[in-house]
């Protein structure tokens, strides 16, 4: 069965507390938490970049994923950012 290896972008609530936000990402069960990297974006803004491999014949594998990051108390918002077949 292959996967699919998907990239978020996610924005925390606090960008004093990061490590927290990337200690949630990397806790995710709904899919294999393979790096969480901090992105510069400007001004002192920093959003982080969460890779996960998911199943990739799971229907909702992605919504879950989606769902489960959004939920964090440490969140701000996340998008997909990119995909790939693994």
């Amino acid at each position: 069965m292959g996967k699919t290896f998907i990239i978020f972008k996610v924005n925390a609530k606090d960008m004093e507390n990061l490590a927290q936000t990337e200690k949630e990402l990397r806790a995710c069960k709904n899919g294999e938490c393979k790096d969480v990297q901090r992105a510069p974006i400007g001004f002192g803004i920093v959003v982080l970049k969460a890779g996960y491999l998911i199943p990739e014949k799971k229907d909702d594998a992605i919504e879950l994923l989606t769902k489960e990051i959004e939920q964090l108390p440490s969140v701000e918002s996340v998008e997909v950012e990119g995909m790939t077949l693994v």
